[in-house]
């Protein structure tokens, strides 16, 4: 979410108005049921936490008069400032780049803070309340934000009051929600923090759900980040076009060189002039009566945008598909020694584990198609099952997890019946199994801005 590196760039996007602020809009923003408000909070607000180079994170969620507060305090080493927390409240652009960029990520769109904020001001006005701040304490400073919609001009602004602390050196975002009718169930909370952390075993999660539900996951041992990793194969020329444009827009000083390191494969000086040296050829782009030249340390900005496509189609040309042997070490996977060591953490009796590397190729009918337009990324499966032969108290209990997050959804359906399956080797609802099935991928298609589930 701040722009610290290439890789965390804004991603621009249309006005919107007063969209995060009214719960319609919300509603279809992100497939969200008002029971499982503070579930989808919880979710994205884990998920900022897990994204950065964390080691510690502690959950709170409780009760607080008429509302329900979540907050979650990190130990990541970026502190965030003042114009970063602006940038964060900039609604009418998206504060991320996690929708440009292709790369294994916990986070969809780079507006789910958005989304957050905007439940809890909406929620709270829909009864008749006065919207609590919205608190976040990094650093040196606590910042406490009021949302004021203006009605008249159809824009969301803040009001920000910053308050000097002590740096305890935790990153803590606290969000208050007013309490519905119905509201979600502590033990699918509990699920949830439980089911992330057999995918994050390295980071240390403790969390205390309405003073009822407590208690510490993981280790913050030998902690590894996702590999931040993408390659020009996943994307289709429109998209690199549109990244390309998302750069300019924000840091259009930004050389080439820069640009081009990005992608896998394109790290070496040697490759990065190669490609330029290709894409100078036949160059007759003409100034001042000599031919325009790019090289390394060219800006962005001074590249035409006919030649875009062309630097694609070089790219492209040049670069190598991942070997099926090389993806786990590329996507990053959960590993079957890492569950083996949750199996006798939790005095589980059994581990059958299965780990599944693919490619896909889209579209399906490629050979008709411009090379620009063959996309072909790598994905991971890993299938966890577990036998809890001593737990007489649950039945069968399965976890859904994409890109190292777990979804309490059935997001898989579209793709697979992981029910039916389980029927057809025996498995029923009654018996006391438990089963992670994970998928690792870099170009994910979402059925909705909720996550409730996977495109086929």
């Amino acid at each position: 979410m701040t722009i610290t590196a290439l890789g965390d760039v804004i991603r621009p996007g249309t006005k919107r108005g007063l969209d995060f602020v009214l719960l319609d809009e919300l509603r279809k923003r992100t497939s969200v049921n008002l029971k499982d408000i503070l579930k989808f909070a919880l979710a994205e607000m884990l998920c900022n936490s897990l994204d950065k180079d964390s080691t510690e994170i502690t959950i709170d969620v409780q009760n607080e008069g008429s509302f329900n507060h979540v907050s979650i305090q990190d130990d990541g080493s970026k502190k965030l400032s003042l114009d970063e927390i602006k940038l964060i409240l900039d609604f009418e652009n998206k504060a991320s780049s996690k929708r440009g960029l292709l790369r294994v990520s916990r986070g969809y769109l780079g507006n789910a803070l958005k989304c957050i904020f905007g439940y809890s001001y909406a929620l709270t006005e829909s009864k008749g309340l006065s919207p609590p701040p919205i608190i976040i304490a990094s650093g040196s400073y606590e910042y406490r934000i009021c949302l004021k919609p203006n009605r008249i001009r159809e824009v969301i602004e803040s009001k920000i009051e910053t308050v000097e602390r002590h740096d305890d050196g935790f990153t803590t975002f606290t969000v208050r929600f007013p309490k519905q009718d119905e509201d979600c169930d502590p033990s699918i909370l509990e699920d949830l923090i439980f089911a992330t952390s057999m995918v994050n075993p390295s980071r240390k999660i403790s969390y205390n759900l309405f003073g009822n539900e407590h208690g510490t996951l993981g280790s913050a041992e030998g902690s590894q980040d996702i590999r931040q990793e993408t390659s020009v194969l996943w994307y289709e020329e429109k998209q690199f076009l549109s990244l390309f444009e998302d750069f300019l827009r924000v840091k259009p000083e930004t050389k080439l060189k820069e640009f081009i390191a990005l992608f896998r494969g394109f790290t070496a000086k040697n490759i990065i002039w190669e490609i330029l040296q290709n894409l100078n050829t036949g160059n007759h782009d003409c100034q001042a009566n000599r031919c325009v030249q790019f090289f390394p340390t060219t800006f962005m900005k001074d590249l035409p945008a006919s030649k875009v496509t062309q630097l694609f189609n070089i790219m492209k040309a040049k670069t190598k598909p991942i070997a099926k042997r090389s993806i786990a070490s590329v996507l990053g996977c959960v590993g079957e020694k890492t569950f083996e060591k949750i199996r006798e953490r939790n005095g589980w009796e059994r581990l059958k584990y299965v780990s599944m590397a693919a490619v896909k190729v889209e579209p399906s009918s490629f050979y008709l198609q411009t090379p620009s337009n063959r996309v072909e990324f790598p994905y991971l499966i890993e299938l966890a099952v577990f036998d809890r032969q001593k737990d007489d108290m649950e039945g069968l209990k399965v976890y859904q997890c994409v890109n190292f997050m777990a979804s309490m959804e059935d997001i898989f359906s579209r793709i697979y019946n992981i029910n039916y399956h389980l029927g057809r080797v025996g498995i029923t609802k009654e018996m006391p199994v438990t089963i992670v099935a994970h998928l690792v991928c870099p170009v994910l298609k979402w059925l909705n801005y909720g996550k409730s589930g996977l495109d086929e």
